[in-house]
């Protein structure tokens, strides 16, 4: 049986652009194409996504996400400043 994809909502559509937002800025780091300044901003706003906490399932997991990659991009971001 096929899994049914939720409706979408603003909440789910920011979390889920901010969820593929995420390995676009990692990936413009390490080659270089994305100024420090360009991710800052980018990581900025994956971080305004989780700010409210999510009240839906698919949310609280597109949260969680978010949250466990912006970890990663705050370790690369402060080894790069």
């Amino acid at each position: 049986m096929s899994k049914q994809v939720p409706p979408a909502t603003p909440e789910i559509n920011r979390l889920r652009a901010a969820a593929a937002l995420i390995p676009i800025i990692e990936s413009g780091l390490v080659t270089s194409t994305l100024s420090i300044e360009r991710a800052a901003t980018m990581a900025s706003f994956c971080e305004w996504t989780v700010e409210q906490p999510p009240a839906d399932p698919e949310a609280i997991r597109l949260a969680a996400t978010v949250m466990s990659g912006m970890k990663r991009l705050k370790a690369v971001l402060s080894s790069v400043t």
